[in-house]
């Protein structure tokens, strides 16, 4: 049985769901906390799977995107307005596609991945590229609801 670690990010994000035929049609925020888990089948030399610190670093700029920004979707008609008004970092648009909780699920899964196959290195936090695999990444949207991509 592999070892598995989790580390966790909580952002405050917004988005708003064009398709969506009620209020969540209109922005509003969440309080989103992330879950992203990790597993592997061996230790390292400081009997660790992997730093909990190197994995923070080498996510936390992709998580912090989410943080006050409101996600939307490419195809929605206020779209335009939206980018006059705000600054490009405060927006996450999604081609094509609706800012939900499991898309932010996927987006954020997918990254993680290639930082564990590409690795990562910042003074003495190291992920060694291959060595762990992503299981899944978690996206609470409320204390009672979530959505996760997870492998295979």
């Amino acid at each position: 049985m592999p070892f598995r670690v989790c580390k966790t990010f909580t952002v405050e994000s917004g988005h708003m769901l064009s398709l969506h035929p009620e209020a969540c049609r209109f922005p509003h925020g969440h309080t989103r906390t992330i879950e992203v888990v990790v597993e592997g089948d061996a230790l390292d030399d400081r009997g660790m799977l992997l730093d909990f610190k190197a994995l923070k670093m080498a996510l936390e700029r992709t998580v912090d995107r989410y943080d006050h920004s409101l996600a939307v979707n490419s195809n929605d008609p206020a779209l335009p307005e939206l980018q006059a008004r705000y600054p490009r970092e405060a927006l996450v648009v999604f081609e094509n596609q609706e800012p939900t909780t499991e898309a932010i699920a996927k987006d954020l899964y997918d990254y993680a991945v290639r930082v564990m196959e590409e690795g990562f290195q910042e003074g003495p936090y190291v992920i060694e590229p291959g060595r762990n695999r992503i299981v899944r990444v978690r996206v609470w949207e409320t204390p009672s609801s979530w959505a996760e991509f997870a492998a295979g």
